[in-house]
């Protein structure tokens, strides 16, 4: 009698099974490190404003007038930003503007986010620290005083 050589059929297919399940997996994990890092890097670029609107911010405290490009003009933020269009990790726009209500507030708006998960999330870290939260329609709209 000869010995058998080789894999039988139901051995091979739970090798691939077992492939099929730990890419899947994986692949799972690799998606919810990209969300991860689109919300990071969005949560530093609204830093990063903060931080530019002090540097434009007048000694009055009037907001009008103020936008990325205004920033970006004086160097309060990077350069390389211009207007904020396609800026943010979604490939959206950034834009920041007074409140029309209160010049002594700024608003700041990410639009363009598609992942309705991520754009929640950041709603709700920046609630603490916002006058005002707003995600809807894909626009992330923060209202904070100045």
């Amino acid at each position: 009698m000869q010995k058998q050589r080789g894999f039988t059929f139901i051995e091979v297919l739970t090798v691939l099974a077992i492939i099929a399940i730990a890419t899947i997996g994986s692949l799972a994990a690799r998606d919810w490190a990209v969300g991860n890092s689109r919300v990071s890097e969005a949560k530093s670029q609204i830093i990063t404003i903060q931080s530019g609107i002090l540097l434009w911010r007048p000694k009055n405290g009037d907001f009008t007038g103020i936008s990325v490009a205004s920033m970006s003009g004086i160097a309060a933020v990077p350069e390389t930003w211009g207007t904020g269009s396609g800026l943010n990790p979604w490939g959206g726009d950034i834009s920041v503007e007074a409140d029309s209500a209160d010049s002594s507030r700024y608003i700041v708006v990410m639009s363009g986010i598609d992942q309705v998960g991520e754009g929640a999330r950041l709603a709700r870290d920046f609630a603490d620290y916002a006058l005002d939260t707003d995600f809807s329609n894909g626009n992330l709209v923060l209202s904070f005083q100045g």
